[in-house]
């Protein structure tokens, strides 16, 4: 997009309608809003956590997903940046990737934000090399694997829990 209008358009989408310019981590900024967005929809619709709506989450997994690697192509013809720090919405799709079939509670969306947050900056093999992928969609890629590493962790901690919790009750 050459254009003005869709400058500012990829600018607004990528960096979550302007969060990502916050002035102290906006990928934390970004992540926090996923967390609240999952916390809302939690609320307010919890019919389609329910294990029978898998398929929504799925449905809407992939969204926004593929929302974020769009917005990430080619980035650096918004910003003059291949990863720029104001591109959050990597952040935001990697955070609603941490909770795809997870049991939602306060706790399970606390542990996921920090889980994200971890493998996002520790980013363990492949999501550092994820990065190089070409054209700006190694920016969304690291995040969107580090979002299924915290997803995987989230289950093995949950399984954990009960394990042993049902040990100590048995």
């Amino acid at each position: 997009m050459k254009t003005k209008a869709g400058r500012l358009f990829r600018r607004a989408l990528s960096s979550l309608m302007f969060l990502g310019y916050a002035p102290i981590a906006p990928g934390t900024v970004g992540s926090a809003v996923a967390v609240a967005c999952m916390y809302l929809l939690w609320k307010n619709t919890p019919l389609i956590f329910a294990p029978p709506l898998h398929a929504f989450q799925w449905v809407g997994m992939v969204a926004v997903a593929a929302i974020a690697i769009l917005a990430c192509r080619r980035i650096n013809e918004v910003f003059d940046d291949h990863d720029p720090p104001q591109v959050v919405i990597d952040e935001f799709a990697g955070q609603v990737l941490t909770f795809f079939m997870v049991p939602l509670s306060i706790r399970t969306l606390i542990l996921g934000f920090f889980l994200f947050r971890f493998f996002d900056i520790v980013k363990p093999y492949p999501v550092y090399k994820a990065e190089e992928i070409e054209e700006g969609v190694g920016v969304a890629m690291d995040d969107i694997i580090a979002g299924v590493y915290a997803n995987v962790s989230m289950f093995v901690i949950l399984w954990s829990y009960e394990w042993i919790r049902g040990l100590l009750n048995a």
